[in-house]
């Protein structure tokens, strides 16, 4: 059992070096959308600067982390950080407590509707949390 237990973790690692690289490369390669998007969000335009930039760096500190088996605990728990954040951000999108819905994400993420962007988001989570909660 041990031995499938280490296999899902290199699963579910590897999902979301993927989910993560994917995001972060998409941000650095449209940066002005980025941009623009980010300052379409609900918070003050100095948070959207704040995050241009450090959104692409936390993503793909979560997947150096997570590359490397010595770091992997900490690339989960920075993962788990990363999924909360974006999840409760939706979901509060979602419950119309901006009083609007700002333009969806960059990407292929962008074809999805706030649910799906949502039960995206959970599963993804659920992956950080068993990666991070996993005894080696």
């Amino acid at each position: 059992m041990k031995n499938h237990s280490k296999i899902f973790a290199e699963v579910f690692a590897l999902s979301l070096v993927l989910l993560f690289t994917y995001t972060a490369f998409s941000k650095l390669w449209d940066w002005e959308g980025t941009r623009t998007s980010l300052h379409n969000q609900v918070f003050p335009s100095w948070m959207a600067e704040v995050l241009l930039y450090g959104l692409p760096l936390m993503e793909l500190a979560a997947v150096v982390l997570l590359l490397s088996s010595r770091f992997r605990k900490w690339g989960f728990m920075l993962s788990v950080v990363l999924m909360c954040l974006f999840t409760a951000y939706v979901g509060l999108v979602m419950t119309g407590i901006f009083g609007r819905i700002p333009c969806s994400c960059g990407g292929v993420i962008s074809s999805l509707g706030w649910r799906e962007h949502f039960v995206v988001n959970v599963f993804f989570l659920t992956l950080a949390v068993w990666g991070m909660g996993k005894r080696e």
